[in-house]
């Protein structure tokens, strides 16, 4: 039996015309996870996920978001990525 968590829509991103980019918090099993998924459009109108995608529980949040916020700055301004 596969569970199918609970999401809630936070960001919709238009990538493409039949293709979104969801920012969504999701539930399972009473554990909340953060979800950033690749979404297209079927036949009948709805957005589906697809494989492409990250999910990840919401205690790493916070890193994410830094992780993300020194990415801006090295698009912004140019700023070498600390590399690993």
């Amino acid at each position: 039996m596969k569970l199918r968590p609970e999401r809630y829509v936070i960001k919709e991103i238009k990538k493409r015309k039949d293709v979104v980019i969801r920012i969504s918090r999701c539930d399972l099993m009473g554990q909340p996870y953060v979800e950033i998924r690749q979404c297209y459009r079927d036949r009948q109108g709805s957005y589906l996920p697809s494989q492409k995608g990250l999910t990840f529980v919401a205690e790493h949040l916070d890193e994410v978001i830094e992780g993300l916020v020194e990415l801006r700055k090295y698009f912004d301004k140019g700023e070498p990525a600390n590399k690993q």
